[in-house]
């Protein structure tokens, strides 16, 4: 594709251009004549930036005392303000999501269209409220679209949900990820509702269960990529793990070719995608839906490339990115909830939905500039750019070049414009007139941003569109879950970076002189962390609150790499990959290794003494004593001494000798994670005999998985050596493959049984070794 010098205008983007590499080319097209008209038009930016302070004034105005007053003894005025409230609401809908100024027939009928859009916010915000997440969301659903009720497809919905809710990252949670999903999935879903305001029931039914799963799929990959793959900490995902996910990303959005669950990533959000991806193929076939990947694929590599820049880069090089990632944001919305799109529809959407990305990025400057992330208002400022002037002059732009100056988009964008700024201006006064120092305003963006300043705070309830407050109400109830009700690998991924925190900490104070950098190497490298986290699995179900005392943690951590190092050595497996890198005796001479490892078991039996500042003596007494016991002889170092033993005879290994090895060898491990807590706490020796019985049974059932992804995972998956029980007695060695997964998910359904038996809450262990039968690496 070449962009013709005589174009005139924002490019005329059509659906053959939605491949990245043409649609970059017309996005230039659009920005380079945006930017000559700003520069020419001083007069219209200035006379859309009054339609704003118009619009701000007008909405302080109504929400004065004396308007209050008014509005409670004359019922006819609020009912009128409510209407044109709805009505705005509506057109913005037209122009924003739809791409088109609303039909006039449908604006002549409008109170009933306007009341019913407004009220779809209004009424998922109330049940989910009402329902408390996840019910309530799916119950006003099919209230707001009847055609829904009682249809499979809302029941996949609630587990679907549900299931999200209870793997997302707890930050991302907490900071409002799933009412972007709910607002996201009502979106689409009004976009179908209005395709098909004039079709049948039928019609509309067989068109909303159809593209239901689309919609979720949509909001949830908002939420994962976005909010959690973008965003979230190395430790949260290794950054092979991003690099494997991002690649299988690419792989699908570009051929639609089918992915392999065993290529995934063993994480939480890596399954999710997969899971998505698989939706979106079954939903939309990428035969018939071609350019919906397309635009998925061109948006996730805006978003992708936009997240990776650097302050180094100018601000006008961020710009096409940005206007990718908004307007192919709308477009998918749109190809996923209508039947079909005019012509035009590419145009006006892609050129409009740039401006949206400003006001995001105002009001979110310090929650951004906190987590490091580069944006317009974010970034340092290269002289050439001005954000703040671009928020209303493109927006200017849009009502005259796209819409050809129609006053219903003009009200629309400055009307909802006006209060999606004003909510953010107008919570902070000394904020905003902070702006008028940091960037070159015109003399009318100066007026709004002191009109906003002086706005009452009383008014600022009511700066607010539906949209906006299902999105607000819906993060806020949905940010709060249960912890138990967590993923179990979730549960573990969320607490790591602390777990790691204490872990550095307890071989830091150790003091171990030479014999520093391998305590360093050894307990620093990406681990998993499982056996601390067991640790705090057990004390969230006990409903212990506060911090767990670090020395426990650290000890467990200690013992369980000590043990690691021992079983790497040539004597021992002569492993040479531990946690994904080099194991430690094949960086450093062995011996140095081996003293090492005897260290961090010392060291950990000085930290457990610690424990007394908070528990009785005599039951940090009886904790020293049980872990000795479960490192000595007759447990640990007797697993592993048959496990050597089985390696060098000839003799036949029968598969209960083998089990017995991994209670010894593995089992005791977990039971050494769980059991000291329950002994500080003085709990009953019932439920101390059972969470020695789920134990025993989760150390076997993560042993035999090991033993299944030996004989059939990569190195690269595991990140240690594969195969490396070639030769050796195991599950799979004696009994086949079929049989040692068969025996495995015996012990785990006996481990779930056990955990059945406790008085206390006991879902994140149950799910833990379900995971243990299930991971990939």
């Amino acid at each position: 594709m070449s962009v013709a010098t005589e174009l005139l205008g924002p490019f005329p983007f059509r659906q053959e251009d939605l491949e990245h590499g043409r649609l970059e080319q017309g996005v230039r097209h659009t920005l380079a004549h945006y930017a000559g008209w700003r520069d020419t038009n001083p007069a219209a930016i200035g006379s859309h930036v009054d339609r704003y302070t118009e619009q701000l004034r007008s909405i302080a105005g109504r929400h004065t005392p004396a308007a209050a007053l008014l509005r409670g003894v004359y019922a006819p005025r609020r009912r009128r303000e409510l209407r044109e409230q709805a009505l705005l609401e509506l057109n913005y809908f037209g122009v924003y999501n739809l791409s088109e100024v609303p039909d006039p027939a449908d604006v002549a009928r409008g109170e009933a269209l306007a009341r019913a859009h407004a009220r779809t916010a209004r009424e998922v915000v109330e049940g989910i409220e009402r329902g408390r997440g996840v019910a309530g969301v799916v119950e006003s659903l099919e209230r707001r679209f009847p055609a829904l009720r009682g249809a499979a497809e809302t029941r996949w919905l609630a587990e679907r949900l549900d299931r999200l809710h209870r793997t997302l990252p707890e930050t991302v949670v907490q900071a409002g990820a799933m009412g972007k999903v709910v607002r996201t999935l009502v979106g689409v879903l009004a976009i179908g509702g209005y395709d098909t305001r004039d079709a049948g029931r039928t019609a509309v039914r067989e068109h909303l269960t159809r593209i239901l799963p689309g919609a979720y799929a949509y909001g949830a990959a908002y939420a994962v990529i976005d909010d959690s793959f973008q965003d979230l900490p190395g430790e949260h995902m290794l950054p092979r793990e991003r690099d494997r996910l991002h690649r299988l990303i690419l792989r699908g959005l570009s051929t639609g070719g089918a992915i392999d669950a065993r290529q995934v990533p063993d994480h939480p959000l890596a399954e999710e995608m997969h899971e998505l991806y698989g939706i979106a193929l079954q939903v939309y076939p990428f035969g018939t839906h071609r350019h919906l990947y397309h635009a998925a694929e061109s948006m996730y590599l805006a978003q992708h490339r936009d997240a990776s820049r650097g302050v180094d880069e100018s601000l006008e090089s961020a710009y096409p990115d940005i206007f990718l990632k908004a307007g192919l944001s709308r477009v998918v919305a749109n190809i996923l909830g209508r039947r079909s799109l005019d012509e035009g529809f590419y145009a006006r959407c892609l050129n409009t939905i740039f401006l949206s990305q400003f006001k995001d990025d105002l009001a979110d400057r310090d929650e951004d500039r906190r987590a490091g992330r580069m944006t317009p208002f974010t970034h340092p400022g290269d002289g050439r750019t001005n954000p703040l002037l671009d928020l209303f002059a493109y927006d200017a732009y849009v009502v005259d070049q796209v819409y050809g100056g129609d006053p219903v988009a003009r009200d629309a964008l400055t009307g909802v414009g006006a209060i999606k700024l004003g909510i953010h201006l107008c919570a902070d006064p000394e904020n905003t007139l902070r702006l008028l120092d940091q960037y070159p305003v015109t003399p009318e963006i100066a007026t709004f941003l002191r009109t906003a300043a002086g706005v009452p705070r009383r008014v600022l309830p009511q700066l607010t569109t539906g949209d906006l407050r299902l999105k607000r109400e819906a993060a806020a109830v949905m940010g709060r879950r249960d912890p138990n009700s967590v993923d179990a690998r979730t549960f573990v991924l969320d607490r790591l970076p602390r777990i790691n925190e204490i872990v550095h900490n307890c071989h830091a104070e150790v003091n171990a002189a030479e014999l520093a950098p391998i305590l360093a190497y050894t307990m620093d490298g990406p681990a998993k962390r499982l056996r601390p986290a067991l640790t705090l699995m057990l004390a969230e179900g006990l409903g212990v609150r506060g911090d767990m005392p670090e020395s426990l943690l650290g000890a467990i951590e200690l013992f369980h790499t000590a043990s690691l190092i021992f079983d790497d050595l040539p004597a021992q497996d002569d492993a040479t990959l531990r946690r994904g890198r080099p194991a430690a005796h094949t960086v450093f001479d062995e011996g140095s290794v081996q003293l090492a490892a005897i260290s961090m078991l010392s060291s950990g039996f000085g930290m457990l003494a610690r424990l007394d500042r908070h528990y009785p003596a005599h039951r940090v007494t009886d904790v020293v004593a049980y872990v000795g016991t479960v490192l000595g002889p007759q447990r640990l170092c007797r697993g592993q001494y048959l496990d050597l033993r089985y390696a060098r005879d000839a003799s036949p290994v029968t598969g209960e000798d083998i089990l017995e090895m991994y209670r010894l060898k593995t089992s005791t491990m977990v039971e050494a994670a769980l059991v000291p807590l329950l002994m500080l706490l003085d709990r009953p020796r019932v439920e101390i005999e059972l969470i020695t019985r789920y134990a025993d049974h989760a150390g076997i059932v993560f042993q035999a998985r090991d033993d299944i992804l030996d004989a059939t995972a990569s190195a690269e998956q595991l990140g240690k050596d594969s195969g490396n029980d070639v030769g050796k007695a195991n599950l799979v060695r004696v009994y086949g493959l079929a049989q040692a997964r068969r025996l495995m998910e015996q012990h785990r359904d006996a481990a779930v049984d056990s955990c059945a038996a406790l008085p206390f809450d006991t879902r994140l262990l149950q799910g833990i070794v379900e995971h243990f039968a299930a991971r990939g690496r």
